[in-house]
């Protein structure tokens, strides 16, 4: 080191350091002032002297004007640094203001379109192209670029407005949509329908010349709406009405007859528009043909009642020779007594049994017949506790004769159609009691909410089935054991045809939890309001004395003449229906 070489002391060290501290400081004051837009302009050096970079410009309507604007604007460098960014780009960007002036453009840009960005910084004269912008970090925002050199304060930059494309993306994948649905689908954009646009299956469908926007598409002498064998009025059409009344309107079902007396049977909805002020500005409207499903099943119901017809006439002609054969055998059992042999005798009784089977499968097949031909059609809400108590009335004789106890905890109201509903209970309780086991048949009834539906559940303590038998023991003429027990087979096929014609749906059996059988089904919660009844239920049976226990509430019904009070039951003239109060 040269001995005239001076060596900074600490104090000289000291005093350099805040020299430098106070530089950094007014740099970051000046950038952040430069972010904030509290500047007019900066004075670089160059080559050439001092030069003026002005920020904003000196008339202050014009910066108001860029800033209010609806797209983005931006000054930039040759080199794509942004010097000026107004609001709107910012929020295309979903970032603070601040944060954008300073930063390179590329910094905002999609990685797969920097090729595209970069041709434009570099090019000259007016360029545009449709690029997508990085918004939030990380959602895509389609826009369109226009850049255009211009020479400002002595220097060239680059000016660019960008324009922000979703909603014209949005319009333009829902009229692709629109145009792609098999569905008639109109636009009014007023409260009279007076200006209506519509999608190409809608002006097929009405048979009318495709346009941007038609005044009318019901247009004089092209074709009229018929409902119920009259003439209806335009205004009365469901996007006329949604856009009048301001309430939506669905499936309205009318047929429109054209002009060459040819007509289509079509279905209709549609739902209001409205303005900020909540007042009806227009309505959509959808249009369906039906024409081959509703002759498909028209086809379908007369096919139906024909078929109806013939199982009521064959049932029914079948009945009188039936009882003609069980009367002629019984009257030859009679004549014959003790002078037939024992082998004789026996074939002689295994006939009268068949006809008798016979005549009882006729009986259920009629029965079956005429529950599911009324379709759930009277529906009416329902009180499943009381529906319990009947079916449990019409079940007194078998439950009497098994000793069999009935609980259940609170069931809810159900819409439904009543005398459908009750062979339900009736077949499930009374196929719990019929198929036992060794113990005293023990069966409970509950029901739980699932949602928009109810679902019910009987339980009982028999045997079961095996796992294999349980998916087919709803079908015709399927019995769970008609070897030992008597059966047609059409309980539990009945009651799956009342449940799926309600839209509900029957679950195959399980095992219980403990031991036995569980058949559950579900039922759709209509009306919404619902509410069970209070945790005290008891099931009203005319003619019954009534015993409340703290637990349990049993029934006593006389018993029927000829038959013995089966074991564990109180009284020697009464049997006990026992419906346990589970909360």
């Amino acid at each position: 080191m040269p001995l005239n070489t001076r060596v900074p002391g600490q104090k000289d060290l000291l005093n350099r350091l805040g020299e430098l501290q106070a530089r950094l400081d007014e740099a970051e004051e000046t950038i952040r002032a430069l972010r904030g837009g509290e500047v007019d302009a900066i004075v670089g050096a160059g080559p050439g002297g001092d030069r003026v970079y002005t920020l904003k410009g000196a008339d202050e309507t014009y910066r108001i004007m860029v800033e209010e604007m609806a797209e983005g604007a931006l000054t930039l460098t040759l080199g794509g640094l942004i010097l000026f960014s107004n609001k709107k780009f910012a929020g295309m960007l979903r970032q603070p203001h601040e944060r954008v002036t300073g930063c390179r453009l590329m910094d905002f840009v999609d990685p797969k379109d920097w090729g595209i960005v970069n041709g434009l910084l570099s090019g000259t004269g007016c360029r545009k192209a449709e690029v997508q912008l990085i918004s939030g970090g990380v959602a895509f925002l389609p826009v369109y670029l226009s850049i255009q050199n211009v020479f400002l304060d002595g220097g060239n930059f680059q000016c660019l407005i960008v324009t922000d494309l979703s909603t014209q993306k949005r319009y333009e994948e829902l009229v692709a949509v629109l145009e792609a649905v098999p569905v008639g689908v109109f636009i009014a954009h007023d409260a009279g329908c007076t200006r209506v646009d519509g999608n190409r299956t809608g002006y097929d469908l009405l048979r009318l010349r495709a346009g941007s926007q038609r005044s009318n598409y019901v247009p004089e002498g092209t074709w009229r709406a018929v409902r119920d064998d009259r003439d209806i009025a335009v205004e009365e059409l469901p996007m006329h009405t949604a856009a009048r009344t301001g309430v939506a309107v669905h499936n309205y079902e009318f047929e429109a007859v054209f002009s060459d007396g040819s007509s289509r049977c079509l279905l209709g909805s549609a739902v209001p528009l409205f303005d900020p002020a909540h007042r009806t500005r227009g309505a959509v409207g959808t249009f369906i043909d039906i024409t081959e499903r509703k002759q498909a099943g028209e086809a379908l119901g007369a096919s139906n009642a024909e078929l109806r017809k013939f199982s009521h006439v064959l049932v029914h002609g079948l009945q009188e020779p039936l009882g003609k054969v069980l009367s002629w055998s019984q009257l030859l059992v009679q004549e014959t007594k003790g002078t037939l042999g024992a082998e004789a005798a026996e074939h002689l009784s295994r006939s009268i049994e068949g006809v008798l089977r016979m005549k009882a499968i006729l009986t259920r097949l009629l029965h079956y017949s005429e529950i599911t031909e009324r379709g759930g059609v009277r529906l009416a809400t329902v009180d499943c506790n009381r529906l319990l108590s009947q079916a449990l009335v019409n079940l007194a004789p078998e439950i009497q004769r098994s000793g069999a106890v009935v609980t259940s905890g609170p069931l809810p109201t159900l819409v439904a159609d009543e005398v459908m509903l009750l062979p339900v209970f009736e077949n499930l309780i009374g196929n719990a009691v019929k198929y036992r086991g060794a113990a005293v048949p023990e069966v409970h009834v509950s029901a739980v909410s699932a949602g928009e539906r109810w679902q019910i559940s009987v339980r009982d303590n028999g045997a079961g089935i095996e796992k294999a038998s349980a998916a087919r023991i709803f079908d015709l003429f399927r019995c769970l054991d008609s070897d030992s027990v008597p059966g047609a087979g059409f309980g539990l096929a009945l009651c799956r045809k009342v449940v799926e014609s309600h839209g509900g749906r029957i679950r195959k059996p399980d095992m219980a939890p403990c031991s036995g059988l569980r058949c559950r089904f579900t039922w759709a919660r209509r009306p919404r309001k619902r509410a069970l009844l209070p945790d005290r239920q008891f099931h009203s049976l005319p003619g019954a004395a009534v015993a409340v226990g703290t637990t349990l509430v049993k029934y006593d019904f006389p018993l029927a003449a000829g038959l013995k009070a089966p074991n564990g039951i109180e009284g020697a003239d009464t049997f006990a229906v026992g419906v346990e109060d589970r909360p």
